[in-house]
């Protein structure tokens, strides 16, 4: 189990909870992106096509990940 804080944070509000979340993102060489989650490091870039170096997955990918999840 990890000493560092959890980037998640849950607070009760009225009737229900509020959840929030620590990250922070970067813009790398051309149109690739990196970003800190906790103790995480995430990666992205783009296809050619669209002026990346195909070098990570873009970020739909993770998007779709996460909800496939």
């Amino acid at each position: 189990m990890s000493d560092e804080p959890s980037p998640f944070r849950m607070e009760r509000i009225n009737s229900g909870f509020r959840f929030s979340l620590d990250v922070e993102a970067r813009t790398a060489e051309r149109q690739t992106k990196v970003a800190t989650f906790g103790k995480f490091t995430i990666h992205c870039d783009e296809g050619a096509a669209i002026g990346g170096d195909d070098t990570a997955p873009p970020p739909l990918a993770y998007f779709a990940s996460s909800i496939a999840f």
